[in-house]
Formats: structure tokens, C-alpha cells, sequence
């Protein structure tokens, strides 16, 4: 009788215990998973060859992207050289940022505007699959970017299990509405490769996603002007 009810009352034990974990589980905002404000590290490969495009001389292999309440601060800093991308969703507003010495630029555009510096196609097509695997400890989804006007087909990898919402209105891939974990762009007339290596949930300070001071605000095409400048610069042999 004595060891009946110890039995019964450790499978009411295991039971509550079950229930629990599938509850924990399945709130990714108990598990850690599902955060609003962090800091993204993304490995980053050069798919060009520099020579042919001296700017990635200048460039690091590391973009770091911090993140709150919706807004994403994305920086690419090397040797004398820093290029931020800004979202703010509080007053609708991308912001880019380029350093280069003690020559500093700003471009401010709203975020319905095309993404300064990426390679844009309007008839971008977006082609979900069943593909998942796990990029830094989230699980991600899998699709291709169809882009008709050059023909290419870039594999994709994003999750929906970061607290950002529409976190792609300052890329190519605004359609998708996951967190890009894995990907390939044209940006400043680069092909590049991004992967992130680290999730950190962290204290982000929303001031960090204003337009800053002591920036020279020039319009979109001389920042365009600017980086092809850099670009065209030779490299030794």
C-alpha cells in the first residue's frame, strides 16, 4: 500500500515535471531563445576577387548587428574604415553611415526607400522549401532568392525565433519576415557571403539608433559616388 502511493505520487511528480518542460519549451521567451534585444556576430566571405574590387582590402570579415524594440544597427568596421546601417522604426528611418579617417558621411532615407548600396531587383522572387538546419542555435528555414534580372538563384537561411519584426527593410530581402542567418548579397557592388556565428542577449542602448552628430548628410548619389571612388582605387601587384 505504502509503496502504491509512493508510486502514484512520483508519476503525479513526473507528470507536473513533464508539463512544465513542454510549457518551457514552447516559450522561447523562457528558454532565451525568442529575444528582443541583443547583439548578432555574422562571419563574413568575399566572393570577389580583390583586385578587381579593391574596396574589400578595407573591409574586416566580421558584421556585428545589435537590435531593440525593432530597430537594427548593423556595422562592418575595419582598418580605417567603418560602414553602419541603421533601422529605426520608431520614426521610420534608415540611416547610413560611412567613416572612412576622419571623413565622416550620412545618407537618411525613410524605410519604404530602396536599401543604399545593395543590388536591387523589383521582380525578386522568394521560393520557400522544407530545408532547415541550425545556424548559432536557432533553428532556421530555408529559401531561394530568385532574382530575374541577372539570372541568379542565392540560397537562404532565416529564423523566426528572434524578436525582430520586418527586420529586412534594409536589404534586398524585405519579403522575408524571419531574421537573415545565412546569406548572400551585392552590396556596394561587392558579392558577399554573411553566416552568423553568435547569439547574445544584452542591454541595447536606444539611442543608438539615432542619426548621430558630426556626420556631413549627403544624398544618395554622392555616397554612391564615394564608395565607387574607393573601389576604383588600384591595388599593389
Amino acid at each position: 500500500m505504502y509503496n502504491n502511493i509512493n508510486l502514484k505520487y512520483f508519476n503525479i511528480l513526473a507528470g507536473i515535471l513533464v508539463v512544465q518542460l513542454i510549457l518551457l519549451s514552447c516559450n522561447s521567451e523562457v528558454s532565451g531563445k525568442k529575444i528582443k534585444q541583443g547583439k548578432i556576430e555574422y562571419k563574413i566571405t568575399y566572393l570577389d576577387n580583390v583586385r578587381q574590387k579593391p574596396l574589400i582590402a578595407l573591409l574586416p570579415h566580421k558584421m556585428v548587428t545589435v537590435f531593440k524594440n525593432n530597430s537594427t544597427y548593423s556595422v562592418v568596421e575595419g582598418f580605417l574604415f567603418k560602414l553602419v546601417y541603421i533601422t529605426n522604426h520608431a520614426n521610420g528611418q534608415n540611416i547610413t553611415l560611412f567613416q572612412v579617417l576622419d571623413k565622416k558621411y550620412m545618407y537618411l532615407a525613410d524605410t519604404s526607400a530602396s536599401p543604399f548600396g545593395y543590388q536591387v531587383d523589383k521582380n525578386l522572387q522568394i521560393i520557400h522549401t522544407n530545408k532547415e538546419k541550425t545556424i548559432a542555435g536557432y533553428k532556421c528555414k530555408h529559401a531561394y532568392a530568385v532574382f530575374p534580372d541577372n539570372k541568379d538563384t542565392l540560397e537562404i537561411y532565416y529564423t523566426d525565433e528572434l524578436g525582430i519584426k520586418d527586420p529586412n527593410c534594409n536589404n534586398p530581402y524585405k519579403k522575408i519576415k524571419g531574421v537573415l542567418m545565412e546569406f548572400t548579397v551585392n552590396m556596394l557592388d561587392i558579392n558577399m557571403n554573411f553566416k552568423a556565428e553568435e547569439v547574445k542577449k544584452k542591454k541595447i542602448d536606444t539611442n543608438l539608433f539615432k542619426a548621430p552628430e558630426g556626420f556631413k548628410l549627403i544624398s544618395k548619389k554622392e555616397m554612391e559616388d564615394i564608395f565607387d571612388q574607393y573601389n576604383s582605387i588600384p591595388t599593389e601587384n
